[in-house]
């Protein structure tokens, strides 16, 4: 067993956070939560082999990135640079940027440059404090590529160097750019596909359901494939324009609707109701000019989880803590609100009720930060952890 004291302020995620205490690891779990003093019960200080002192740290949970696409090849940095100048999403698609450059870049790219690029991003997430994180494919756009994402994801995260991977296969993230047969006939090929994804070590399937992508109606279908393969389901939704992802992601009952920068009081009613999870980006939303109506879903009773929506197209943040901070001074929560979003609300995100907060018996991901207390999150914009567990493994940041 591990004792982790010297704990100025634990933000445990389940109750009010504790002044003054202490953890004991055992494997990769929790073994004891409290105060330092009285402190852990003698049996358990007895079995106690190695003691760490954290010199008045705060320390959380792990954050959990609840949606990423890291896997990918180019480098998108001119098209940012058009945007920025006045170019729509919408324009740049039409002129063969967008996804579809993506999708040229990494289908040409080599298996290993590709491995080896996505495996430096991850660990950039870890080092930030990330310790488990959604993973999702989608800049292949056919069968062999998608799959072999799947694959590569799933042998990167047997890795001790790399959050935990939660990972989503989104082969109905566009129609491909050499497609000649239409949207429909594509997405006929992808909901064959749901079942070895699955197999091959996906556990989500996600659709791209926004104006100039897959409609509510197309997406249904490739959900209820990935449904009937064993998946669970997630989706983009209401992102560039309202569109009814977020109605039919509460009518299916999917785990997590995301992004919804243009969700209204209606689509959070919905979500509410059907124990949907609103995974909200808001460093997209501050690259597209519109944030998505956080506190509105957070008071119609909506569980809210944070993502980087780390993309090489929109926003290239590994740093979770960042989008803590932008949650609070850009989207009107508090940091409490924020930091639950990014810990407990993102594990309910990706159906993990093992972490995402600091309890006996939960999976052992902790962080200690510099810090004394958890409003630094808004205030740092870019809280440096001093340790990083993971699964009760120590990780260097």
């Amino acid at each position: 067993m591990i004792l982790l004291h010297g704990i100025g302020r634990l933000f445990t995620g389940a109750g009010a956070p504790v002044n003054g205490a202490a953890v004991v690891l055992r494997g990769d779990r929790i073994a004891w939560v409290g105060p330092a003093r009285p402190g852990p019960p003698r049996d358990i200080l007895a079995a106690v082999t190695e003691r760490v002192e954290l010199g008045g740290c705060l320390v959380t949970a792990g954050l959990v990135d609840a949606h990423t696409h890291p896997l990918y090849a180019g480098d998108r940095s001119a098209e940012i640079a058009r945007r920025s100048a006045g170019a729509s999403y919408a324009e740049l698609a039409t002129a063969g940027g967008g996804i579809a450059a993506s999708v040229r870049a990494t289908r040409a790219a080599e298996r290993e440059a590709i491995a080896d690029a996505t495996a430096a991003r991850l660990r950039a997430w870890l080092a930030t404090g990330t310790t488990t994180l959604e993973a999702k494919t989608g800049y292949w756009l056919e069968r062999e590529g998608e799959l072999r994402g799947v694959v590569l994801l799933a042998e990167l995260a047997g890795r001790h160097d790399v959050p935990d991977l939660s990972i989503t296969f989104l082969g109905a993230h566009a129609v491909p750019p050499d497609d000649a047969n239409g949207a429909d006939a594509y997405l006929d090929e992808v909901a064959t596909w749901c079942a070895p994804a699955a197999a091959a070590g996906a556990r989500w399937c996600d659709v791209f359901c926004d104006e100039g992508y897959f409609t509510p109606a197309q997406a249904r279908r490739v959900l209820e494939a990935g449904r009937a393969a064993g998946l669970g389901l997630r989706l983009h939704a209401d992102e560039l324009a309202r569109t009814g992802g977020a109605q039919l992601a509460a009518e299916l009952r999917a785990t997590s609707a995301d992004h919804l920068l243009h969700a209204d009081a209606r689509d959070a009613t919905a979500l509410a109701a059907a124990g949907v999870v609103a995974t909200l980006a808001p460093g997209t939303g501050l690259a597209m000019g519109r944030m998505a109506p956080a506190r509105l879903l957070h008071d119609a009773g909506v569980t809210l989880a944070l993502a980087t929506d780390h993309n090489p197209g929109t926003c290239g943040l590994t740093d979770l803590t960042v989008v803590i901070a932008l949650a609070v001074a850009a989207a009107g929560l508090s940091v409490d609100e924020a930091l639950l979003a990014a810990t407990r609300g993102g594990a309910r995100s990706l159906g993990l009720a093992d972490r995402g907060t600091v309890a006996p018996e939960l999976r052992a991901d902790l962080v200690a930060w510099d810090a004394e207390h958890e409003g630094a999150f808004a205030w740092a914009w870019g809280l440096r952890p001093t340790h990083v567990w993971l699964a009760g493994t120590p990780v260097r940041p």
